[in-house]
Parts: C-alpha cells; sequence; structure tokens
C-alpha cells in the first residue's frame, strides 16, 4: 500500500513540473554491444566498445580480413584502463544556435580543458562563418603536456574569447569540416572521439541535401562522432538538421551518441548532455585487447566482432602495421629413433610454422657427426644419408615431423640439420639449426664397407688370379730344358754380320757404309746411335736393325714421323733383304748383306 502511495505522489510531482521539465535526453542505446573505434598493430587488436549489454564478464572474438583475433585478457572499464582520449570538437557558433545554450556550452568546454590529464589531447575549431566557402578555425590544438597551468589558463581564455556571431550573414561550414576531421584520423594513435556541438545546420558551398555524403564519411572513418544538439534559432524546417540528427548521428552510422537539447532554450540542458556523453566515453565504454596467432597483416579491412555469439557491428580498422618478430622456428625437445631408418622431433614458432616448408625434403640434412681427420688435419665430413620421406602433423604452434631415411642407419653419432623452414609471421623468418641423436643398434659401417668393396672391385682381383697364373705357367714354361744342336762357335759367328748400307742424305751426297753389326745398329738423330744426322724430322732413337743367326731385322722404335722399307710404313718387326730400301726422315738407306 505503502509503495503505491510512493508512486502516485511522484507522477503528481512530475505532473506538477509539467512545464518547467526539459524535454531533453540522452539518445537510447539500442544495440546490446557496439564498437565504437578499433586500432590495431598485428598480432594485437584493441577496440573499445559500449552498448547496453556490454561489462567486463562477456568474450569477444573477432575476424579482420583472414586473420582470426581472441580476446586476450581481462576486459576493463575504460575510467581504469589508464587511458587517455582525443577530443576534437567542432563548435558551432553561427547565429542559428541558441545563445543561452552556445554560452553553457563554452562553459562546459572550460571544465573539459581544466580536467584534462597529460594523456590526453583536445583539439577545438569553431566552423561559424560569413560564407558556405568558408573554413573551420583552430582555438587550439592541444596535444601535449595539457596539464600545464600556464597552457590551460590560455586555452581557457580561447575558448572564452569566440564570439557568437549573431548576424544575419553567418553560416556554418558543418559537414565540411567534419569530412576534414575524419580524413585527418585514419589510423588513429589512440582513442579518438569527434564531437558537434551544433544545431545541425550546414552551408558549406556545394553541398546539396542530395549530394551530401557525410553520412559515407561517417560510416566508413575510423573514429566515432558524438554530438550536443543545440537548439535551433531559426523557424521553419530544415532537411539538413533532419539528415545530421537521423543521418549522421545515427547510432549505427556514427557510433557514437548525441544528446538532443534541441526541443528546449535552457543551458541546463548543455550542461547534463556534457555530463552523459562524459559518463558513456568514461564508465560506459569498455577496453577490449585482442590478439592473433599470426603478426600477418591485411591492411586496412573491416574488423567483425561477435560478443558471446553474438554478431556485432563493423568496424574500420587499419591493419597494416605490425610488431617484428625477430624469432625463427626451432627444434623442441629430442631426436627420437623410431625404427631403422627412420627419426621423430618437433619444431615450433609463436606464430606457427609454413607447411608448405616443412614438407620438402630439400629443406632437412641428415648425416653421420664429422670424424676423422683429411689432409692437413681438416675434419672430414661424414656420410650423407639420403631422404625418402617426410611427414608432418600439426599440433597448435608445433609440427611433429618423422623423416625416413633410403636406407637403415649404423651405429653412430648423427646431425639433423633443418634449413629454410619459415615460420607464419609476417616477417617469414627461416630456421636454419641442427640437432644431434644416436643410434645404438644399427648397421656396422666396416661389414658394409667390406661388402662394398667386394661388389666393386671383385674384377680387380679376378684380373689379379689371372695374373699370378700367367706367371706360374710362364716360370714353369721357362724351367724346361732346351737343347741346341748347334756349334757353340756358329752361333757367336750368327749374332754378328757384315752390313754395308748405300746412304742418300738430305743434301743428295751418296755414301756406302759398311758396319760390322754385333748384336744391334741404332740410326737416329741423337749422338749416343750408331749412326746419327742432324735431321729434325729423324726421332733421337728412329729405328734398330738387328742381327741373329736368323738374319737381320729392322725394328722402328716409336719414331714421331715413322720409319718407311720399300715404301711401306712400319707397324712391325721385319726381316731386312738385299736391296730393301729404308726411309727415315730426309734420309734413304739401301740395305746390301756383302758376300
Amino acid at each position: 500500500m505503502g509503495k503505491r502511495i510512493l508512486l502516485i505522489l511522484t507522477v503528481c510531482v512530475l505532473a506538477l513540473a509539467g512545464g518547467r521539465m526539459e524535454t531533453a535526453y540522452a539518445a537510447t542505446i539500442k544495440s546490446p554491444y557496439l564498437a565504437e573505434q578499433a586500432m590495431g598493430k598485428a598480432p594485437n587488436a584493441k577496440v573499445y566498445m559500449t552498448g547496453q549489454q556490454m561489462n567486463e564478464s562477456v568474450a569477444v572474438t573477432g575476424t579482420v580480413g583472414n586473420v582470426n583475433l581472441m580476446q586476450n585478457g581481462e576486459i576493463v572499464r575504460f575510467d581504469q584502463s589508464g587511458e587517455g582520449i582525443c577530443y576534437i570538437i567542432l563548435l558551432d557558433n553561427s547565429g542559428s544556435v541558441n545563445e543561452k545554450q552556445f554560452n553553457e556550452a563554452k562553459k562546459q568546454l572550460i571544465r573539459m580543458r581544466r580536467s584534462l590529464g597529460d594523456q590526453d589531447k583536445m583539439l577545438l575549431y569553431t566552423v561559424g562563418t560569413t560564407s558556405g566557402a568558408g573554413e573551420k578555425k583552430t582555438v587550439f590544438e592541444r596535444t601535449k603536456r595539457v596539464s600545464n597551468k600556464k597552457g590551460v589558463r590560455n586555452d581557457c581564455k580561447r575558448i572564452q574569447k569566440i564570439k557568437y556571431m549573431n548576424t544575419a550573414n553567418s553560416m556554418t561550414v558543418l559537414y565540411r569540416s567534419l569530412n576534414e576531421v575524419l580524413a585527418g584520423q585514419a589510423s588513429p594513435a589512440m582513442r579518438t572521439v569527434v564531437l558537434l556541438i551544433t544545431d545541425g545546420e550546414d552551408d558549406s558551398a556545394g553541398k546539396d541535401i542530395d549530394k551530401v555524403s557525410t553520412e559515407k564519411e561517417v560510416k566508413n572513418a575510423s573514429v566515432p562522432v558524438y554530438g550536443v544538439l543545440l537548439h535551433r534559432q531559426t523557424s521553419g524546417t530544415d532537411k539538413k538538421v533532419s539528415y545530421t540528427k537521423n543521418k549522421i548521428l545515427a547510432e549505427r552510422t556514427c557510433r557514437g551518441y548525441y544528446y538532443d537539447c534541441s526541443t528546449n532554450t535552457k543551458a541546463e540542458s548543455v550542461k547534463k548532455a556534457f555530463s552523459a556523453i562524459n559518463r558513456i566515453l568514461k564508465r560506459g565504454t569498455y577496453v577490449v585487447n585482442l590478439a592473433a596467432p599470426t603478426n600477418k597483416t591485411v591492411g586496412k579491412e573491416k574488423l567483425k566482432l561477435a560478443v558471446n555469439g553474438t554478431a556485432a557491428n563493423e568496424i574500420p580498422l587499419d591493419y597494416s602495421d605490425y610488431v617484428k618478430d625477430e624469432s625463427a622456428p626451432y627444434i623442441t625437445g629430442e631426436v627420437r629413433v623410431v625404427n631403422g631408418n627412420t627419426i621423430t622431433f618437433s619444431i615450433e614458432d609463436e606464430y606457427g610454422v609454413n607447411l608448405a616448408d616443412v614438407n620438402e625434403l630439400s629443406r632437412y640434412s641428415v648425416k653421420s657427426k664429422k670424424e676423422g681427420e683429411g689432409e692437413e688435419g681438416e675434419t672430414e665430413d661424414g656420410k650423407v644419408w639420403p631422404i625418402e620421406s617426410v611427414n608432418a602433423v600439426a599440433e597448435g604452434n608445433t609440427v611433429n615431423i618423422t623423416l625416413s631415411m633410403k636406407e637403415d642407419f649404423y651405429t653412430d653419432d648423427y646431425t639433423v640439420r633443418c634449413s629454410g623452414i619459415r615460420d607464419q609471421s609476417q616477417d617469414e623468418n627461416a630456421m636454419d639449426e641442427t640437432a644431434e641423436f644416436s643410434v645404438t643398434e644399427g648397421r656396422s659401417a666396416r661389414a658394409d664397407a667390406i661388402k662394398k668393396a667386394i661388389r666393386s672391385y671383385w674384377w680387380i682381383g679376378l684380373f689379379l688370379l689371372v695374373v699370378v697364373i700367367g706367371l706360374i705357367v710362364i716360370r714353369i714354361i721357362h724351367k724346361k730344358e732346351v737343347k741346341v744342336d748347334m756349334d757353340p762357335d756358329e752361333l757367336v759367328k750368327a749374332d754378328r754380320k757384315l752390313i754395308r748400307l748405300t746412304i742418300t742424305d738430305r743434301a743428295g751426297a751418296i755414301k756406302d757404309v759398311e758396319w760390322d753389326v754385333e748384336g744391334s745398329l741404332f740410326i737416329g738423330r741423337s749422338n749416343i746411335c750408331n749412326i746419327y744426322f742432324d735431321d729434325d724430322r729423324l726421332s733421337k732413337q728412329h729405328f734398330v736393325i738387328e742381327v741373329n743367326k736368323m738374319g737381320c731385322y729392322i725394328t722402328d722404335l716409336d719414331s714421331t714421323n715413322g720409319t718407311f722399307v720399300n715404301g711401306v710404313k712400319m707397324t712391325n718387326r721385319r726381316m731386312l733383304l738385299d736391296g730393301d730400301v729404308i726411309t727415315a726422315g730426309r734420309e734413304k738407306f739401301v740395305f746390301h748383306v756383302p758376300n
């Protein structure tokens, strides 16, 4: 009963206040979750979010391009984050706005300026002009040391001196100024909000309502737009006022909020507007940190968010920059021998490993450890083991690799080298790392070497066997007795003969030479020969005439230009007959055996 009476009394009080109540109100946050602004430097992204259901306990995920982002750490309310805000304010000081509200807006801006900390920034411009082709005017642009006392006093004086343009020719260049401001915030480095203090009118030259593109500019902007809508002094309707309120400052377009003070002329409503917007900016907005599994970039894209599985609005995100990664994949754990010719090991990287590289045989090398010394003390390389196949299985950022060789391992120590395998980062760092392992029950290298030698050089053994057998046969033959039925004196005489050579030299001179040949007669260019000539076509020892009991024989001594008998070049030893003509170099010899 008591509650009903209290409710009735409350209604009565409100009814009595009727005409004195303000109709100004803060725009209702209709969305359960609304992303205001996003900034990114791969693999990280930060989103400022608000909404009816937004709080610290929700779960947020996102996708930008082909990169998936997961919540990283706890969600915190903005006023507890320790971060600052950059305020970019466009103040309409034209005669179309209510003067009392305009003056209250200046008071609130002075209060805002005094409350800024060193982590905050504030840029203030006026958009009232006397021409539709006019430009916004800078009041101040405080981007550092905002809490400096002298700077605060000077900025507050500048705000106080802003003139209200109560003239018939005053105009507002709201849309052009807003477009310029948004274009300058393509990739903000901190949370930035644009605050419009205006009645919504716009007189920008060339911006008829059917040509206005500001709604699109605001929707695609990287920063949100907030508004305090002042009372419009001008009578009648204005399409641009409606466009500002229902298009530019629509929640899904601006991703911000406006407080409507346009339905009355009271200055108090402006004070409430600043308070409400400040409450939304500080206490109603949350900082959400996201992280991707890789620092790969995608450029400027739309960030698609989901909160507790429910899709939120898309928001522009410049994901062009990234945190440099200097670490390459590495071998983790031990290298294990699975069987006679197979090993397994794992490769890991913070951003994952490139599977295309992992599956290439050329990325691996398996060797016996370097042993022994070569020439001049240099260490010799161990045996390289040809790889037959590679099998890779990814588990998160780790890849388990199985390498199979074409032949079984020896009992020995080994190294496996992985080179050129890149990670999944933007930097694509390539690894070059080795690991050791041992085989305790493998093949015998010595036994294999013997088998290989036998297979490779069996023919040498066969050849040596044939040679040995041949030598034995020759020795046996030489041991046999040979009976010669010849008088010893005759045998001696048989190895000595008198021959005559009719020599025609290169000058044409003819000379007969008789020579008692005992065994052999050498003819050539060298003075060690029995008969020699200064003839460069003769070899040093060109040919030899040998005598035995059978007769006289001539042999060419592998001369350069050859020896000819009766015009035929000699290829083998042959018997000389009386009258044979021998040609060697430029000399000619006629062979005779005197009676």
